[in-house]
C-alpha cells in the first residue's frame, strides 16, 4: 500500500502534515480532511498529497456542499 505525505494548507502555509498509507491520493486527503474531497484545489483552505515513490504531487480542496434544490 502506497504512503503518502499529505499536507493542509492554508493559501501557501502548510499548517499540518502527516504521512497516510492508503490506495488512492484522494482518500489519503479525505482521511486528514475527515470529509469529502475534491479533485482540485479551488479554495484557500486545500490538501497537497504527494506520493514521494512516485515523485507525484495532488492537490485537492473541500468538496462544497451541495445546496437545497430550488427548482421544484
Amino acid at each position: 500500500m502506497p504512503r503518502y505525505q499529505v499536507e493542509e494548507l492554508c493559501g501557501e502555509e502548510v499548517v499540518a502534515a502527516q504521512p497516510v498509507d492508503v490506495d488512492e491520493p484522494i482518500k489519503a486527503a479525505e482521511r486528514v480532511a475527515g470529509a469529502p474531497i475534491s479533485p482540485s484545489a479551488l479554495q484557500q483552505h486545500w490538501f497537497r498529497v504527494v506520493d514521494e515513490e512516485e515523485n507525484t504531487v495532488f492537490e485537492f480542496s473541500l468538496a462544497e456542499p451541495v445546496g437545497p434544490n430550488f427548482s421544484k
